[in-house]
Parts: structure tokens; C-alpha cells; sequence
């Protein structure tokens, strides 16, 4: 009946090493992630600890900003509610 959903024969079954569009060397997972831990220790050293902290305190302080709880607080609160008091102030501008 559905036979979309059934794999094609003759394909060998999935390989961990398959290269694919995204995965153009063939590596697996774990090697994946080995190299974007040296890639990033490797930045690390090259942007140095000092900076980090400075971009780090930066992020925390736009993350803390009014603006953002304000966000953080609509996100947060019912749809419906947060539609009605938007068409309430749309008709008071009128």
C-alpha cells in the first residue's frame, strides 16, 4: 500500500563513513565533533581568553537589557492575550 515508505533495494544499508553532500569527507559523528573541538580550541587560542570574556560580558549584558526581558516576558505570555491588547492599541492610533 504505501510503498513511498519502504527503502529501494539494492542500496546497501547505511554506512556511517557515506559521503554525502553535507559530509563530503565520509567522517563519522565522533570525528565530527573531534574536529570542531581542535577547531574551536584552536580559535580560542588564536582570540585569546581576555577577549572571549569581554564578547562573553557583551552577550550578557544584551541578553539582560529591557529590551530583551520585555521580549523574553510577550514570548512568555497567552497568544490570544498578546493579539487582543496589539488590536486594542491599533484601534486607539485610529
Amino acid at each position: 500500500m504505501f510503498s513511498f515508505w519502504k527503502k529501494k533495494g539494492g542500496k546497501p544499508a547505511n554506512d556511517a563513513r557515506q559521503k554525502t553532500a553535507k559530509n563530503p569527507e565520509g567522517l563519522t559523528r565522533e570525528e565530527i565533533i573531534a574536529q570542531a573541538q581542535a577547531n574551536a580550541a584552536a580559535a580560542r587560542e588564536e582570540i585569546g581568553d581576555e577577549t572571549l570574556e569581554k564578547i562573553k560580558e557583551a552577550l550578557l549584558r544584551k541578553e539582560n537589557s529591557p529590551i530583551e526581558q520585555a521580549k523574553r516576558k510577550v514570548e512568555a505570555m497567552d497568544k490570544d492575550v498578546v493579539r487582543d491588547e496589539i488590536r486594542l492599541w491599533m484601534r486607539e492610533d485610529d
